[in-house]
């Protein structure tokens, strides 16, 4: 049996039923359908995105956390926030500071810095905060690992109340301090899916609630809207109450908040009701993210603390630069890992260990595209002159890297992180072994059954270029946000040409115009493999997603590719449309019909079967004692079929060596 290129294959009397319900084009509902939407009822709250909200007492010890920070307001004494250098980290650091200083209490706020101090609540933090008179620490979107500094700030006399998402580890906090974590929740599932600054979000909710601060609603939507940048920055699951918050804190996002993050948002060419997530994470998540990668994330935190407009200002500008120095160490790095990969991992590996002298903000970058291009976990690790390596593991999604790690304690001094992403630190001495513990754990894991074959369907669906593609953006509109468990729909579009190519950028990028018979789209290919600009020839085709091309005020629908194949001439419609006319010459055997098409293409010699079983799979042809003839038929596409489907898959080539997906460091392309 066919295996079909994309998920909507077979589900029309589904897809029917819900594009006669909401009157939406069958494309859109045929990918609804795909995803496993049957029930009327489920599309309508899945448009909605209304789920309640999760209340903060939902955490158990959201109320001795609560009363923990306003004694501390109402005595006040100085509460020292402690945030992350990522923007989830940053994010749920303002939440905190915004919502403490709306309650009248003296706050501090320390970042750490990811070189000198590392992930996370330390001694060294726990001194500063000392030295500035504190007396209650509070961390966000880190702490629950942190036992030897929140131990030693219990010992001293300090108070603590912790907020994070991170996997606990095996140590245990001391008695008394107050955890907000999914561990600690009335539905862990749930609270599970949220980041750093969702859980400092709740935090702030409840403080201003049990304070009686209840119609602040300019500074609620603002944190609501922090909360959104966090969760989009971590690539949190985009269901459930993240899916609402993402969606309502956008709109909170495009015309509100602090002086800072306008400015940021103007220079990033993003404002407006033209905001959408993937602008935040494209465009603007990877400016604040430059701070902590080049420098410190207390530039990202003090702009978005910002309300003075010449301050605002000076900080863009500042990241700005910071920003296209790390695009430059990411392409630097890059290049030097991919060869470190050729010489010591083969063309095949099963995981990537990987070290340079590279800035520690920037592995965790290469480890993405590691991982990207070579579809296995990798780590990617600095050197930081003392004799120990320090970077970053990345991981497909059909395995966990945390797992893997787990694996490979032995050779590490320390780790965290979760499925996805972790952070690593060991003693140069051991790269070697770290590196074989880890193939040999990711051969184990995909032998046991922890990860998976990429799967045989490539795509959700096809398109075609004369399919009504602004209708069908405004539908992908009303569905988005996307992201992870609610990935963005990909399309197989194909059999196509290049009529035009343009390089964009620095050259690495292009800009496609692709036809179908008549019909022609707009197309970008960011980081397109070689070659690709100096022979365009030949028949093609792509996965893609239809995103919305927004420039000067127009908004006009876009195909972004992701991977590329080229096809020969004998997928095409044209080469099937010769077969077809040969077959209406009259009834014949296979035989008879090869000797008819011969000369036409090779492929179609070899592969006449699968032409003929597709007209009899769309009711074009029928066989009756041994003989083809053509029946009269409603017109239908060739994609229809899973014969057709089967005849494309042996001819796809793949071009380049990896998908052309833009990763981190291309999102402010």
């Amino acid at each position: 049996m066919s295996i079909p290129l994309w998920r909507a294959a077979g589900v029309g009397n589904v897809a029917r039923r819900l594009a006669s319900a909401f009157q939406m084009p069958m494309r859109v509902a045929r990918l609804l359908a795909a995803r496993g939407y049957e029930d009327p009822d489920e599309v309508r709250r899945l448009l909605a995105a209304d789920v309640p909200w999760s209340h903060p007492l939902d955490f158990t010890d959201m109320r001795a956390a609560c009363e923990q920070i306003l004694q501390a307001v109402r005595k006040r004494e100085i509460i020292a926030v402690i945030g992350d250098y990522d923007v989830d980290g940053v994010s749920a650091a303002v939440i905190a500071t915004s919502a403490i200083q709306a309650l009248g209490g003296r706050v501090t706020c320390h970042i750490p810095d990811r070189v000198s101090d590392g992930y996370g609540f330390s001694l060294r933090l726990l001194e500063a905060a000392k030295s500035e008179g504190a007396s209650l620490i509070l961390t966000v979107d880190n702490g629950i690992r942190a036992v030897e500094a929140i131990s030693a700030a219990v010992a001293d006399g300090l108070r603590v109340v912790v907020t994070d998402h991170h996997e606990p580890g095996d140590e245990t906090l001391p008695d008394g301090v107050p955890v907000l974590h999914f561990t600690r929740h009335r539905d862990p599932g749930s609270a599970k899916r949220g980041c750093g600054a969702f859980v400092a979000w709740k935090l702030a909710v409840q403080l201003l609630d049990a304070a009686g601060l209840g119609k602040m609603d300019a500074l609620r939507r603002w944190l609501m809207g922090l909360a959104a940048l966090g969760t989009l920055a971590d690539m949190m699951p985009l269901v459930g109450e993240n899916r609402r918050l993402v969606r309502e804190g956008i709109r909170v996002l495009a015309t509100e908040g602090s002086t800072g993050w306008r400015v940021l948002c103007d220079s990033a060419r993003v404002r407006g009701d033209a905001l959408r997530a993937s602008d935040v994470s494209w465009r603007l998540v990877p400016r604040l993210n430059a701070a902590g990668r080049m420098a410190h994330a207390d530039l990202a935190y003090r702009l978005l603390m910002a309300e003075d407009d010449e301050e605002a200002k000076r900080l863009v500008d500042e990241m700005e630069v910071l920003n296209a120095k790390r695009q430059e160490a990411v392409e630097a790095a890059f290049a030097e890992a991919v060869e470190a990969v050729e010489r010591d991992h083969g063309p095949n590996p099963a995981a990537i260990v990987v070290a340079g002298d590279w800035p520690l903000g920037v592995v965790g970058l290469v480890a993405g595209r590691l991982a990207q291009t070579y579809a296995c976990p990798a780590i990617a690790l600095a050197r930081m002159g003392d004799g120990t390596l320090r970077g970053s593991g990345r991981a497909p999604e059909d395995a966990s890297m945390l797992e893997l790690l787990h694996r490979c304690a032995e050779f590490l001094h320390r780790y965290g992180g979760h499925d996805a992403a972790v952070g690593c630190e060991l003693d140069a001495s051991q790269l070697p072994a770290l590196r074989a513990a880890l193939m040999e754990a990711a051969v184990a894991a995909r032998a046991m059954g922890k990860t998976v074959d990429p799967p045989a369907v490539i795509a959700d669906d096809y398109l075609g270029l004369s399919e009504p593609a602004d209708e069908i953006l405004l539908w992908l509109e009303r569905l988005a946000p996307f992201g992870p468990e609610h990935e963005p729909f990909r399309f197989f579009v194909g059999p196509v040409e290049i009529v035009r190519c343009a390089r964009m950028g620095s050259g690495e990028h292009l800009r496609l115009t692709l036809a179908e018979g008549d019909a022609h789209q707009e197309a970008v290919w960011f980081r397109a493999p070689d070659g690709i600009a100096r022979d365009t020839s030949g028949l093609w085709a792509f996965i893609v997603e239809l995103v919305a091309n927004a420039w000067r005020g127009t908004v006009r629908p876009q195909l972004r590719i992701e991977r590329g194949y080229r096809l020969p001439r004998a997928v095409s419609r044209e080469a099937f449309a010769a077969v077809f006319r040969a077959l209406r010459r009259g009834p014949c055997t296979l035989e008879t019909l090869r000797q008819r098409v011969r000369g036409i293409s090779a492929d179609l010699d070899r592969d006449l079967e699968s032409v003929v079983a597709t007209f009899v799979e769309l009711g074009f042809a029928a066989q009756e004692g041994g003989l083809y003839h053509v029946i009269a038929s409603e017109k239908r596409d060739l994609r229809d079929s899973l014969a057709y489907q089967a005849f494309v898959r042996r001819h796809l080539q793949p071009v380049g060596g990896g998908p052309g997906e833009r990763t981190e460091e291309e999102r402010t392309s």
